[in-house]
């Protein structure tokens, strides 16, 4: 019928920011279709034309708006359990959306709970979120900001239609033209692996292999066996290609000096060689942490932050979860010649989930459930997204207290992660909330004799440690695990 965005177009156009001022106000109200019954369908949009003061009305009806996919065909909902007498969506001038339900007794979800009210107002940090907006039990739309009008790429591996992925994409591409080296910072899932493998591909080292080396998999000797081997270590193996360190955080404290040396002078000894060998490759690191915290070689992440890519969560970008969900439906299908559908109060579930685990944890779980749908069973998304049953509602940073802040993290053994998690709020919210508090400290800021004082009266319990000196026991470990094996140069 109508064929949905391809990222696998040849065209490389990058996006272009709308020119307008900056906030929400700059932002244009859109209407993407996380799912419906015609698969293709899935990631086509609409955006709303902008009206004086923001102030506008959408109508959502089997006929209006229509829907399509950059400059191709345009076409409605059109299916017959979506009514013809209209929901509403009114965009007002703080930039909230106020949901009217039609004359209908069609069925309306708003994040997975059905509406009764005539009229559901949602605050501008709802949007923020993204809406999930459920039509007679057969179609879901995000309602969310697009900050710049779709664009074309040739980047396959980051698929989506949100400001955010034509975001990422656009950097990639910048960054490819390059050859400094750059740092991709995102949760664990988001894909920065994909990403590198974007960058390698869209150079001038194409041609040339991408090794990887996990970092945080690795001792001293054996992350410098990994790296500086004689003919068998990532720069030897890698030559004029790439070397992608991930997890770069937890690299040893020496290896992290070589490295520095590596950026510094492009030249390093292989382990048991007596000359120096040019250091050829360019260098990839990811982090799904903070780096600043005073426990990374700080010359060497200045090296390394060149060029930084953000990989956005998966819950920053809602409206790209269908496309996505598609995508592994597709793969899965391809794989194992079958194709059975999924319903669709599964994929509200899908569609309404926070997603700690990110795009990975989403593919898991989209192929578990085909998996099941294939063996005749209908998909339990509890079961296949542990945590889901309980997890909170999505809370807005301002309504926290401090002592909410303090629990959270008290409760979560200080993991700042599964903290965010219990307040339903995302993990950079999480950091803001605990820059804030008075009562929380950086690890940094900490003198090594308190530290010393808190080990000795908790019998070296990292985790007792953190909580008693109220400090993320994520940067607590990695402080003392630099401590041990001797600070880099």
């Amino acid at each position: 019928m109508h064929a949905p965005f391809s990222l696998l177009d040849a065209e490389n156009t990058l996006a272009s920011p709308v020119p307008l001022p900056s906030g929400r106000a700059a932002q244009m109200l859109a209407l993407t279709i996380l799912w419906h019954p015609e698969r293709e369908r899935i990631g086509e949009q609409f955006i709303a034309p902008r009206a004086p003061n923001n102030v506008a009305d959408i109508a959502v009806n089997r006929f209006a708006p229509l829907f399509g996919a950059l400059a191709g065909e345009r076409a409605p909902l059109d299916h017959r359990r979506i009514a013809r007498d209209s929901l509403r969506l009114r965009r007002h001038r703080d930039d909230g959306v106020s949901l009217l339900l039609p004359q209908s007794r069609m069925r309306v979800e708003l994040n997975g709970a059905m509406l009764a009210a005539p009229e559901t107002r949602c605050t501008p940090e709802q949007v923020d979120a993204g809406l999930v907006i459920g039509l007679g039990g057969v179609v879901l739309l995000c309602v969310h900001w697009m900050d710049r009008l779709p664009q074309p790429s040739a980047i396959a591996s980051v698929r989506g239609v949100s400001s955010a992925a034509i975001r990422v994409r656009e950097l990639i591409r910048q960054v490819a033209g390059t050859e400094l080296p750059v740092l991709l910072l995102g949760e664990a899932g988001s894909g920065k692996e994909l990403a590198a493998q974007a960058i390698h591909q869209a150079s001038a080292r194409c041609r040339s292999p991408m090794v990887a080396v996990n970092m945080a998999t690795a001792g001293q000797l054996q992350a410098e066996s990994d790296l500086f081997g004689a003919g068998t270590g990532a720069f030897a193996q890698a030559g004029d290609g790439v070397v992608f360190l991930d997890k770069v955080g937890f690299a040893p404290p020496v290896v992290q000096a070589m490295l520095r040396r590596v950026l510094q002078t492009g030249e390093y000894r292989p382990s048991g060689a007596r000359l120096k060998e040019a250091a050829r490759a360019r260098l990839i690191g990811a982090s799904d942490h903070d780096l600043h915290d005073g426990s990374f070689n700080q010359a060497l992440l200045r090296r390394l932050e060149a060029l930084v890519v953000h990989l956005p969560p998966l819950r920053a970008r809602r409206c790209d979860i269908g496309v996505l969900a598609l995508h592994f439906m597709q793969a899965w299908s391809a794989r194992t010649g079958s194709a059975p559908e999924l319903p669709a109060a599964f994929m509200s579930q899908l569609c309404n989930y926070d997603w700690p685990g990110n795009v990975r944890q989403l593919g898991s779980v989209v192929q578990r459930a085909m998996s099941a749908a294939q063996a005749g069973q209908a998909p339990d998304f509890d079961a296949l997204a542990p945590g889901a049953a309980s997890r909170p509602a999505r809370t807005r940073p301002a309504k926290l207290g401090p002592q909410a802040v303090l629990d959270a993290l008290e409760a979560n053994g200080w993991l700042i992660r599964n903290a965010a998690l219990a307040l339903g709020v995302s993990r950079p919210s999480m950091y803001k909330l605990m820059e804030a508090h008075p009562a929380i400290r950086q690890v940094g800021q900490i003198a090594p004799a308190e530290i010393d004082a808190a080990l000795a009266t908790h019998g070296g319990d990292a985790g007792r440690c953190a909580a008693a000196l109220k400090t993320p026991s994520e940067a607590l470990r990695r402080y003392l695990r630099a401590r041990a094996t001797g600070k880099a140069s």
